[in-house]
């Protein structure tokens, strides 16, 4: 038995059934229950069981609240009835555990309360028929017949009616979704991790970005105890930009997932772009990663770097920040030294000497 039915959205009438691992939903394909809605986010939340067998729904938290009864909610139990709103598509919960449903029994006529015949209000009643046949005495039997010959004929009639009224009503219920739709243009959604994993220490960053220019970038280092979440708001110009970079990596062109084994180490990179109406989702795992895969990964990389500044001291090697720091000194003392020259000189030499601190 189905779990949830959709009663608002692209989707309604659709019954969903949660698997006993938990159903991921949200607008990206890479999700198990996939939503059309624009309100919707990439990676939404999830609807799950826990050990007892209750159905319970989380959300990510990468935007507009999941609501259950219409009350915002990071993760709540449901139970039968409850309606749950995700952007624009509603879900009713119609069963709220693991468990089989069984038979399920329907409740049953009396005997004598169930009619012989279906009247469709088109012949007179049972009890005019019967004064019919009895006024009739021996032809009542051949206008008996002929009048039940009438009425399976216009049941058939209206049967068929209703069926084509249903079948044109389910195509307007659908709604847009039915007529052809023109591509998006300049869209771009992507979701990328990165793990890098020995015997010593797990460190992974998982960076997410949704064609609104909500921006989530999580890192986790084990071995150094640092645990991050950032989140920015990227302006169209920037997400144009990183677009532009990434059609030129040929990345809807590489093959299919690269994945290996290695004792000891666990190295992967996962990558999913969605730009305007192409998707492709790959991943490489101990194994050295195509040239088109490494690229792209560099540019959301070098992207994230420049976007929030602080991952500088989480995503580049301690050698290169000290690097660096060296570097922006030098430029900062020349900068200060020549500050009689032109004005910006001293606001690029107070710059510079910022950027080496925050690579210190």
């Amino acid at each position: 038995m189905s779990h949830l039915i959709i009663e608002q959205g692209r989707e309604v009438g659709t019954e969903v059934t949660v698997p006993p691992g938990g159903m991921k939903f949200g607008r990206s394909p890479a999700n198990d229950l996939v939503l059309d809605d624009s309100s919707v986010m990439l990676f939404h939340g999830r609807f799950f069981f826990k050990s007892d067998g209750s159905l319970w729904v989380t959300d990510f938290g990468a935007g507009e609240k999941t609501t259950v009864g219409e009350i915002p909610v990071d993760e709540q139990r449901l139970k039968v009835g409850d309606l749950v709103s995700v952007g624009s598509t509603s879900f009713r919960v119609i069963k709220a555990d693991s468990a089989d449903s069984g038979e399920v029994v329907l409740p049953l006529y009396e005997a004598n309360s169930v009619p012989d015949e279906i009247d469709l209000g088109f012949g007179p009643s049972k009890a005019e028929r019967r004064n019919e046949v009895h006024a009739a005495g021996s032809h009542g039997k051949g206008g008996s017949f002929t009048h039940r010959l009438m009425q399976v004929l216009i049941s058939m009639l209206v049967i068929g009616v209703l069926v084509y009224v249903g079948i044109e009503a389910l195509k307007l219920s659908s709604g847009p979704s039915t007529l052809p739709v023109a591509p998006p243009e300049n869209t771009l959604a992507l979701s990328y991790e990165r793990v890098q994993a020995d015997t010593a220490n797990i460190f992974r960053y998982q960076l997410d970005l949704d064609e609104k220019g909500n921006f989530i970038v999580v890192v986790d280092d084990l071995i150094n105890n640092r645990h991050v979440r950032k989140e920015k708001r990227i302006s169209e110009p920037m997400m144009l930009q990183l677009a532009s970079q990434l059609d030129e990596t040929a990345f809807f062109e590489s093959g299919s997932d690269h994945v290996g084994i290695a004792e000891g180490q666990y190295d992967l990179y996962d990558l999913t772009i969605q730009r305007n109406h192409r998707y492709h989702h790959i991943k490489v795992l101990n194994r050295m990663p195509p040239q088109e895969i490494k690229r792209a990964a560099s540019i959301i990389e070098e992207f994230a770097k420049s976007e929030v500044r602080e991952l500088f001291t989480i995503l580049i090697p301690t050698p290169e920040l000290r690097r660096y720091a060296e570097q922006s000194y030098q430029l900062g003392q020349a900068r200060f030294a020549e500050r009689e020259l032109r004005h910006r000189n001293l606001a690029e030499a107070i710059s510079h000497f910022e950027e080496a601190m925050l690579y210190l």
